[in-house]
């Protein structure tokens, strides 16, 4: 029978979480339909054992691509070349999903024709177990839309939690970055330019682990990443430079890498003042501003503004105060 739905887990030293994870995915309605690849991205732990005991009991359904260690972006990039599904999705290796939704989701998506279809998601606080639900505005589930009608309504809900693709339109997407942090942007960028129809299903498929300080998303990591941040930031700048987008589209991007400017800005405000940090600021504003002189100047946030108004001149006060808040 054929395959609906692709599931990629990228997997780095996960051994903790992934006998609670996988079996989330492995309910009877639904085995012969999807696909799960585990990609064990270089692991030094026993993902890759634990990935193996799936792969022998689910013969044909579960698949350990044990691989040298490329970043979250190679495991996805590996996951889109080996898919075989109609649809297909990223379900990080510290992530899992509601059984019961899952199966009905899976059953859908064989209903389906969509582009892309998305789903609220759950944030689970790893520590507090607090859970706050992401969810969708001014939109009807089940309804058919134009992306370009409902893409800016979406604003931050358009992550890689929320969406499921139809594979064949994100083999024709560039590569993901590799060896890099932050890569979810590039994979739910990429696709706008082949994407045309979207719906809504009211369904809380994924659940998405947070509050573990070793995130990439927390304020120490951002520091040491910083690098990354960049480099992702870089290559979605050229993608709006160079690639052809309807207005809505346009407009989508041009919010997403003026938010991104702002983080990165945020980032070096969270040190300590020094030389070294403010000359990777201003290198950095000085290099936005050439390439990207109109989002540059409409970058959000007040600090951010004040820094851009002041040409640099107060940063040592903003970081100074930024700093001090972030600790």
């Amino acid at each position: 029978m054929d395959k609906i739905l692709t599931i990629t887990v990228p997997a780095y030293n996960v051994e903790m979480y992934l006998d609670s994870i996988l079996p989330t995915f492995l309910d009877d309605q639904i085995l012969d339909v999807i696909e799960i690849f585990i990609v064990n991205d270089g692991s030094e732990d026993k993902t890759k054992e634990i990935g193996q005991r799936y792969v022998d009991q689910y013969p044909g359904i579960v698949y350990l691509i044990d691989k040298e260690n490329g970043g979250h972006g190679s495991a996805i990039n590996k996951g889109i070349e080996l898919a075989t599904g109609k649809y297909f999705k990223v379900v990080d290796g510290d992530d899992w999903v509601d059984t019961k939704e899952f199966v009905k989701f899976v059953k859908i998506l064989g209903k389906l024709e969509m582009d892309v279809v998305a789903t609220p998601y759950v944030r689970v606080n790893e520590t507090t177990k607090e859970r706050e639900i992401k969810t969708f505005l001014n939109v009807e589930f089940e309804k058919t839309y134009e992306v370009d009608d409902v893409l800016n309504d979406m604003g931050e809900q358009y992550a890689m939690h929320a969406l499921t693709f139809k594979t064949e339109i994100l083999k024709k997407i560039p590569k993901i970055s590799e060896h890099c942090f932050y890569v979810d942007m590039e994979y739910i960028v990429y696709p706008l330019k082949y994407i045309k129809t979207i719906t809504f299903l009211n369904m809380l498929v994924y659940q998405y682990r947070v509050g573990n300080s070793e995130q990439s998303v927390s304020i120490k990591n951002k520091q040491k990443n910083r690098e990354m941040h960049k480099r992702v930031i870089n290559n979605l700048i050229e993608y709006f430079l160079n690639e052809e987008l309807s207005s809505g589209k346009h407009t989508f991007l041009s919010n997403r890498v003026r938010g991104l400017l702002s983080e990165q800005i945020r980032i070096y405000l969270s040190f300590n003042p020094s030389l070294e940090i403010k000359k990777e600021l201003t290198d950095f504003c000085s290099l936005v501003s050439e390439r990207v002189p109109d989002l540059y100047a409409h970058i959000p946030g007040k600090l951010c503004r004040i820094l851009y108004i002041s040409n640099n001149r107060l940063y040592g006060l903003l970081s100074l105060y930024h700093s001090r808040r972030c600790k």
